[in-house]
């Protein structure tokens, strides 16, 4: 195979990290991601054009300090318009830019640039965050099983089709403020993020209207909307062949906790899960990362009074508390995966270190589950099951 990268005849280092297995040299590396670079390891300013020219497209600073990471070596930047930087490698005098095939012939030097410090550059949590996808991804490319054991469901259009009582009651309450007539299909945006942030964003309510629409919806909702949210065809035997598994099961919704359960027990799977987490009622904003760090916090309690069981008595070790909590919530997000229809449950399992799994038979559609992170796609929830399974 001919490669094209700038450097390419140069790039004969060696890997000085095992942690990619059958990864020895940077041509090793571009082969495997190729097939791993995507639209949502592409810069935010970039990703809309995603990919223009190449699969490399705005692919370099995160890309590099992985190369940096494996290889060894340091970092330097060919200076771009607008102040940002092109990042390449140099490892021992050996020069190579793995990324270079996103200008299309344009001629780049690269001689006397200037360093650049991850320090720097991940101080953009955005960029981090794709840095943290791109190693998980690279690392799941090589054949590392991630082995999920913890599963955390979101529930309006990945557990139910909760589409009917919910629309149902944006309406109602929309027509308090003689709002009516609007498109059922257009006000399913309501489904998964917070209510009042939507009444907010969508008609522009102040807080006061906000939370008076809030307040009418949930009057219709809890009396009527609330049961019309059947369960998704396959979803009973999806979560029973996951408990099977021996899968940890959780739910992590939007909702407020009290409807949560209500809907879990209406629809007779509330017996599947660990846990239900989900904001209190009186919470205007709701923020997903939160609710499945709650989750993981559950998911290490439940680890720590297993290990107290088995313990019997053995002599701790002189670690703090808060640092085998911390070493805990790590070793539990390694072993997580979060499912959902919508950015909002990708965007927070990325933000928290977790893993991510979009099913398309819910309220979001392919590019913005993968605009967002997910690390994979199911059309229906028995490929959910199966994919689950096979990880």
């Amino acid at each position: 195979m001919e490669y094209l990268f700038y450097g390419s005849e140069n790039a004969n280092v060696t890997a000085v990290s095992q942690e990619y297995p059958g990864i020895r040299t940077p041509l090793d590396l571009y082969d495997v991601l190729s097939g791993v670079w995507c639209e949502y390891t592409c810069a935010p300013r970039l990703r809309l054009n995603y990919p223009l020219k190449h699969v490399t497209w705005g692919q370099c600073s995160i890309t590099s300090f992985l190369v940096q990471d494996i290889f060894g070596g340091k970092v330097y930047g060919v200076p771009r318009p607008g102040g940002t930087f092109h990042c390449y490698n140099d490892v021992d005098g050996h020069v190579f830019d793995i990324t270079s095939e996103q200008f299309a012939g344009e001629e780049l030097c690269y001689e006397g640039n200037p360093e650049q410090f991850r320090e720097v550059h991940f101080a953009k949590t955005e960029k981090y965050e794709r840095y943290q996808y791109l190693c998980k991804a690279l690392r799941r490319a090589c054949g590392v099983k991630p082995d999920y054991r913890y599963i955390y469901f979101d529930l309006d259009g990945t557990l139910t089709q909760s589409e009917f009582g919910i629309v149902d009651s944006v309406i109602y309450a929309l027509e308090k403020f003689g709002i009516a007539g609007e498109d059922r299909e257009k006000l399913k945006k309501f489904i998964g993020p917070a209510l009042f942030e939507s009444f907010q964003k969508y008609y522009h309510f102040n807080k006061e209207d906000a939370d008076r629409a809030v307040a009418y919806y949930r009057e219709y909702y809890e009396s009527e909307g609330i049961y019309r949210a059947p369960l998704y065809d396959g979803v009973g035997k999806m979560l029973h062949d996951l408990k099977d598994m021996g899968k940890k099961l959780y739910v992590v919704t939007a909702k407020p906790l009290e409807m949560a359960e209500k809907v879990l027990r209406h629809t007779g799977i509330d017996g599947y899960f660990e846990a239900v987490v989900g904001p209190d009622r009186s919470a205007r904003q709701t923020d997903k990362a939160s609710l499945i760090r709650r989750a993981m916090q559950f998911a290490a309690e439940a680890e720590n009074k297993k290990e107290l069981k088995s313990a019997k008595g053995s002599f701790a070790d002189s670690r703090s508390e808060e640092a085998e909590d911390a070493e805990r919530i790590r070793e539990i997000a390694a072993h997580s995966l979060m499912v959902g229809d919508r950015h909002f449950d990708m965007e927070g399992a990325v933000q928290t270190g977790v893993d991510s799994l979009g099913v398309l038979y819910g309220y979001g559609d392919r590019q913005e589950l993968c605009w967002a992170g997910a690390a994979y796609l199911a059309c229906s929830p028995a490929e959910a099951a199966e994919l689950i399974g096979k990880m």
